[in-house]
């Protein structure tokens, strides 16, 4: 099967599972209800659902794209925007904010604002050697214990109320997000996949080796920091508005490896998609698991990545 066939494939999946998570949920609606839909059903259907299937759809897309660039800037199978700490930066900057008193609305800005303050730690950490691989990854682990353990004090200083909104924030959740917010993840996903894809011949270079793509004539150190800035400020804007989830940046690149190989046009434009798939997926199940109430779309997420993580590691021939 050719490749642009496997993507045609993904695409029509990510449409099926969206169409799909539609109907998934507390409340008396189906496909054949669309016909004539009454107040009650609009009002589920418009208000609450595709909003929700939308900003997870965006959002796996976003980590999908993340979780491929950085696995093939820093050569790491387990990289991801968790690797350099950003993600525990803008968990931080949205429970700074939360003990501070801000309403929601002003959440996105305080995570934003510290996961560009984890970009910056990073490059500062590193910035006499920033293109070199176990540098960069050094200063993220750095970088991330440091957050990690700001936001556990502010969960420790915190009162019970702030407490369980700050831990639900850090959990995940795509049903907080508001039509502008959805706009602004997918204006932000477009910019940086357009961007992204112009340098996809060589990215793909440089997964064949630095030396590799040093004499093709490409600037190696200009590509990595360029592709890093990028990516780190589409996760710190995904993070900021739906909190932090794992395993979708890391398991989406391997899948989209495994069945495309290392062309970065398809390897990243797979990714993105497989990881809009399994965050689609994984809203739609955190609404079956206990009908009336919704599970943290990030804990689904996890569940739901673990088990391919082993797939993957144990359930093939590898070298």
């Amino acid at each position: 099967m050719s490749k642009n066939k496997k993507i045609f494939i993904l695409i029509m999946m990510v449409a099926l599972v969206g169409l799909c998570d539609l109907f998934i949920g507390v409340g008396d609606l189906k496909p054949s209800d669309l016909i004539s839909l009454t107040n009650l059903q609009k009002t589920i259907l418009f208000k609450i659902r595709l909003p929700e299937m939308t900003t997870a759809l965006v959002l796996g897309m976003i980590l999908g794209l993340a979780g491929a660039c950085m696995q093939t800037i820093l050569d790491n199978p387990l990289a991801s925007p968790f690797t350099l700490g950003v993600s525990s930066a803008a968990g931080f900057g949205a429970s700074f904010f939360l003990i501070l008193g801000f309403s929601i609305n002003f959440i996105s800005i305080g995570a934003i604002g510290f996961a560009l303050i984890a970009i910056a730690f990073v490059y500062l950490i590193s910035r006499r050697n920033f293109a070199n691989t176990s540098s960069m990854i050094l200063a993220g682990i750095a970088v991330k214990f440091f957050f990690d353990s700001l936001t556990s004090l502010m969960q420790y200083i915190s009162t019970d109320e702030t407490l369980s909104s700050i831990v639900f924030w850090l959990f995940g959740s795509v049903s907080n997000t508001k039509p502008e917010g959805i706009l602004i993840l997918f204006i932000a996903f477009i910019i940086s996949f357009i961007i992204i894809i112009r340098d996809s011949h060589k990215l793909t270079a440089l997964r064949f080796g630095e030396d590799r793509a040093r004499s093709l004539g490409i600037n190696v150190k200009v590509l990595k920091i360029r592709t890093f800035i990028i990516v780190s400020v589409l996760s710190s804007i995904g993070v900021s508005f739906a909190g932090v989830i794992g395993f979708i940046g890391v398991i989406a690149p391997h899948l989209s490896r495994k069945f495309l190989g290392e062309d970065q046009r398809y390897y990243i434009t797979a990714s993105s998609l497989i990881g809009a798939f399994l965050l689609v997926l994984s809203s739609g199940l955190s609404k079956l698991v206990k009908p009336g109430s919704i599970l943290p779309i990030g804990i689904i997420a996890s569940l739901v990545g673990l088990p391919l993580i082993f797939i993957f590691l144990f359930g093939g021939k590898h070298d």
